[in-house]
């Protein structure tokens, strides 16, 4: 064997444990992930049979963990009673944990619940429309991104120019951050 050819396969085998342990490494970390989406789906056939309130519970073991889709759609359950009585604060507050980490359909539970004058909720056009304007940079589909940007604008000329301006700097600085996994 040339001294070339055995230099390469030196550098190789010395490659072998960083590899491994990338491996492991990636392994590991797919491993909430994978757990996570087969819990949603446990959540899904719950929901499918008819067990919402078995869906709810399952649901609120996931959403502390950080999972945005959990958390979107415990507050799903919250806003619209499906499995008790409607409380908009819980649900305001589980659409905010999702939108944080860009759940873009959290964004807009969290804009419609403050476009909206709920007794447990002050209304709050200027949160709004700072949300609406962050979820139609998000959205894929136009007609989609149409729409919310009709909703934002009509809100627009129901706050003023000082809040008007400071939910633009919000939407325009945001940055979605993960929550860490616990």
């Amino acid at each position: 064997m040339s001294t070339h050819r055995s230099r390469r396969l030196g550098a190789l085998t010395g490659l072998i444990p960083l590899l491994a342990l990338a491996l492991a490494v990636f392994t590991a970390a797919a491993g909430p992930l994978q757990a996570a989406q087969e819990d949603l789906a446990e959540v899904s056939r719950l929901e499918y049979e008819g067990q919402k309130v078995d869906a709810f519970l399952l649901l609120k073991e996931l959403a502390p963990k950080g999972d945005p889709e959990a958390q979107y759609k415990l507050a799903g359950y919250y806003h619209y009673g499906y499995a008790g009585p409607a409380n908009y604060q819980l649900a305001l507050e589980w659409y905010e944990r999702a939108a944080r980490q860009g759940h873009t359909d959290a964004m807009l539970g969290v804009a419609i619940l403050n476009a909206q004058d709920k007794i447990s909720i002050p209304q709050n056009k200027a949160r709004a429309f700072t949300w609406l304007s962050i979820a139609a940079t998000q959205l894929k589909d136009k007609d989609a991104q149409a729409n919310v940007a009709t909703l934002r604008d009509k809100l627009k000329s129901e706050i003023s120019t000082a809040e008007l301006q400071a939910a633009l700097n919000e939407a325009m600085s945001f940055q979605p951050v993960p929550e860490t996994q616990q």
